[in-house]
């Protein structure tokens, strides 16, 4: 078993190049299914480590350290794309891409899990199992997990899969840890209230489609209020509403967006049939017709709390990490880290990444910033995690 103090060592080293790593993807964003540059970046320095992979997707990228097929397989899943905001941040290695950032930390995410490679891969002989490196596109978009699983990443055999996520709410040198349920799903509905067009100055003439969508939006907000436990966390959003084409014209068409978000598989489908029905009826009330159409999105991020107890008795035990804090709620955000909880078990933790003693903005900001110190901590997390779970 190789010594703590080796692998200090070891972990000091790999800070130092996956901060320079960081740096580097940080100045070239790239957004979901983009990711050519990032990809070509994540495989060159898999060859020089001399780690073996394989290309998945256009832009994914699967690196192996296999010691055995009878062997467990433990994977570190990090995502790869960013998103279409304005860098804010005078950094020295802003943003080179105008309207593109690294706003998520995903930079962060594929420094850590390359860091963590690079250490894993100098003490391969000790180690007793296989590990993979999963760098996974369009986390924010189109659900790049479940594209990934059916291509075959997880296969032949994954035992446990760790993921990680910056948390700025947090300083660097803590992790966020949480049992059970982590993140919300989130499926997507379209509404479209059918009307009849009339000028403004004969209402009696036409079926008003404006009047009968405001009624649904505001219908809609007693779905959750009086059809699901105030102990059941659940959200309805509307968050695009269009409709009419001038303003003395009574609208025969309004087209409304939203999100319907729940902790739970039967709060997720019973809020689907509430509204439906909700805008239906609604709408015939004011003499229109309602269609409902719903696409399904990223399922609950549900932990699997023997993994999570796993790690978390290794950092505590085996790491420098200054703090463990359990967090007690879940988030309604979403996760496309889900899909691959649903097939194998494993956990997603959280990495303090705020500055200490200053206000930090959140994520999906042009103001969001790391402390760089989180990289050496997420990558002696994951280290520890590792070797913990594959003993």
């Amino acid at each position: 078993m190789v010594s703590h103090v080796k692998l200090d060592e070891l972990v000091t080293e790999s800070e130092k190049w996956a901060v320079s790593v960081r740096q580097d993807l940080h100045q070239w964003p790239e957004l979901g299914n983009e990711e050519c540059r990032t990809s070509e970046r994540i495989k060159r320095e898999l060859s020089i480590l001399n780690i073996d992979y394989q290309e998945v997707l256009s832009t994914g990228v699967v690196g192996t350290i296999h010691k055995s097929a009878e062997k467990k397989t433990v994977a570190l899943r990090a995502d790869m794309d960013a998103l279409p905001i304005q860098e804010t941040v005078l950094l020295p290695f802003a943003s080179r891409r105008k309207g593109l950032m690294h706003a998520c930390g995903h930079d962060v995410h594929m420094a850590v899990v390359l860091g963590t490679a690079r250490v894993l891969n100098e003490i391969k002989d000790e180690i007793n199992g296989n590990v993979k490196f999963i760098f996974q596109p369009a986390e924010e978009t189109t659900g790049g997990a479940r594209r990934m699983m059916r291509r075959g990443c997880l296969s032949p055999r994954t035992d446990f899969i760790l993921g990680l996520h910056v948390k700025p709410d947090l300083p660097a040198g803590t992790i966020g840890i949480k049992y059970g349920k982590v993140h919300a799903s989130s499926d997507t509905f379209h509404i479209t209230v059918k009307g009849k067009h009339s000028h403004g100055a004969y209402p009696e003439m036409g079926i008003d489609a404006i009047a009968a969508a405001a009624q649904i939006i505001c219908g809609a907000q007693s779905i959750v209020a009086r059809n699901v436990s105030p102990l059941n966390p659940a959200v309805i959003t509307f968050g695009s509403v269009h409709g009419g084409t001038a303003v003395n014209l009574i609208a025969d068409t309004v087209i409304m967006e939203g999100t319907i978000r729940a902790l739970d598989s039967f709060s997720r489908e019973f809020l689907k049939i509430r509204l439906k029905e909700m805008a239906q009826s609604t709408a015939k009330a004011y003499g229109a017709r309602a269609e409902v159409k719903f696409k399904k999105g990223y399922p609950v991020l549900t932990n699997d709390n023997i993994v999570v107890d796993a790690v978390r008795n290794a950092v505590i035990c085996e790491t420098a990490i200054e703090k463990v804090v359990e967090l007690k709620e879940p988030t309604m955000g979403v996760e496309d880290f889900s899909y691959y909880l649903e097939k194998v078990p494993g956990a997603f933790f959280f990495l303090g990444s705020g500055f200490k003693g200053r206000e930090n903005d959140g994520i999906h900001s042009g103001g969001f910033e790391v402390d760089e110190k989180c990289i050496g901590i997420g990558i002696q997390l994951l280290v520890m995690s590792v070797l913990k779970l594959l003993e």
